[in-house]
């Protein structure tokens, strides 16, 4: 049996930090909003027992992506294999539509995408809690791997704790999204880190009333919410990659001042009523930066998916 699932990328509107927590990690309060920019991962079961094996291809099937048990699509099969109980050997096919080290959730994304398909490949009929304890489980392989499986329905959400406590929210319907992506990584750890936040620290901020806030956002046009785009990390993560000024110089140059930083980056992003003009806006930022010597990685246009998986390919690739 074989099942193909969409691997939505994913935008984070708002991110505020609020603070270190004492075991390490970051205390967040964030709406995140599923594009219909994906990956494409397909899971097919094999007679018997054995491994999860993976293959990566596609445009940005590059060297950071790895193609074995490490990568993020084969964990996610495996944690799903594991919560069925079941030793069944699988392949995983992910076809990268979706740059990683961007701030897009590509690899978080393909993790959901091979859990639930895993277990769909896998049937569990009759074992009771799997569904409910899938997004645990793949907290265990990042923050951001819960808000693909909980809002696979919705395609929005609002998250706290360090990302992986989810609430669906119902996303917008009308936003169009420019997305540009500088040949720069952004490794999420460094990021963190540059924010210099010692363990018990906080920034004064609190993430009550996250849904209700997600749920206005979200009902707002993409020219209003622009006002409400906010992005804790985006300082972080300039400090820790320099050269990211000049692509934030090159955009406000390009009349798009009010482009933020998609998670902990290198992805810039731009809210848009419509396509043309979120069109018009990646290629005016990508030519402002082509002039100062600068290169992207990508630079394309995606609207609010309405849900975070789905049964289909990827940008007509076909899995």
């Amino acid at each position: 049996m074989t099942v193909s699932l969409r691997a939505n990328a994913k935008i984070n509107p708002t991110l505020r930090v609020l603070g270190r927590r004492e075991d390490g990690f970051h205390e967040l309060a964030t709406t995140l909003v599923a594009l219909d920019l994906a990956d494409a991962v397909t899971v097919t079961a094999r007679a018997g027992p054995g491994p999860v094996a993976v293959r990566v291809r596609g445009p940005f099937a590059t060297n950071d992506v790895p193609a074995d048990g490490s990568n993020l699509a084969a964990r996610g099969a495996d944690v799903a294999r594991t919560l069925a109980g079941s030793d069944v050997g699988l392949d995983v096919d992910v076809v990268k539509n979706v740059p990683s080290r961007a701030g897009l959730g590509g690899g978080s994304a393909d993790a959901a995408a091979a859990a639930r398909a895993a277990l769909a490949v896998i049937g569990t009929e009759g074992l009771a809690g799997v569904d409910a304890r899938l997004a645990g489980a793949l907290a265990e392989l990042g923050s951001d791997c819960p808000f693909f499986d909980v809002a696979r329905h919705t395609g929005a959400g609002c998250a706290v704790g360090r990302g992986e406590a989810v609430a669906p929210v119902q996303g917008p319907t009308g936003w169009w999204v420019a997305l540009v992506t500088p040949d720069v990584d952004c490794p999420t750890p460094e990021v963190y880190g540059a924010l210099g936040l010692a363990p018990g620290d906080a920034n004064g901020a609190d993430g009550r009333d996250e849904r209700a806030a997600a749920e206005a956002l979200f009902r707002l046009s993409a020219a209003e919410a622009r006002a409400r785009l906010v992005n804790d990390l985006e300082p972080a993560a300039r400090r820790a990659r320099p050269e990211l000024d000049a692509w934030f110089d090159s955009a406000a140059a390009a009349g798009h001042a009010h482009v933020r930083l998609a998670g902990s980056g290198s992805t810039l992003f731009g809210l848009f009523d419509d396509e043309a003009s979120a069109r018009t806006a990646a290629a005016e930022i990508e030519a402002a930066a082509s002039a100062a010597g600068l290169r992207a990685r990508m630079s394309q246009v995606a609207r609010a998916a309405g849900s975070a998986l789905s049964a289909a390919t990827a940008n007509g690739v076909d899995a």
